[in-house]
């Protein structure tokens, strides 16, 4: 794909439970020390626990796939938390990421949340520059403790 060319056939779509595998290898890109097998096997757990997908096809490949859990907190009511956008290498800087995550805002504003929020590694500049174009502020910070 030519670096900067928005692909002219474009579908976003949110997955059924039985489509989602097909997202494993591009989750993959994101986290290469976890095995295939250890990813099918959270992706199991995580579709009994709300976890959703929408995916970007070109023709019949799926190019790109964002994560989605919807939920509620104290602070700040109804939300959307997008996990795992990725959009394949040789699709990239050509306009997919931001359809994709217009359509995730688009289907958050219908499901009347009142936020979007996401966790980016802090190696990944890149996912840095592209959320804060897309008006996401850094206001906290995500704690992790191995057990």
């Amino acid at each position: 794909m030519e670096s900067g060319k928005l692909p002219a056939e474009v579908l976003i779509r949110l997955l059924g439970h039985q489509d989602l595998p097909i997202i494993l290898p591009l989750v993959q890109l994101l986290n290469p020390t976890v095995s295939p097998e250890q990813l099918a096997q959270r992706l199991q757990e995580m579709t009994g626990q709300g976890y959703e997908c929408a995916a970007v096809f070109m023709e019949d490949n799926c190019v790109g796939v964002a994560g989605i859990w919807l939920g509620t907190r104290f602070w700040c009511g109804r939300y959307l938390d997008v996990d795992n956008v990725v959009v394949d290498p040789a699709y990239r800087d050509c306009g997919i990421g931001q359809q994709l995550m217009n359509w995730v805002e688009n289907y958050a504003r219908h499901q009347r949340c009142e936020i979007m929020v996401l966790d980016a590694y802090v190696t990944n500049q890149a996912a840095r520059r592209f959320y804060e174009r897309n008006g996401y502020q850094i206001v906290g910070h995500h704690f992790v403790k191995t057990l």
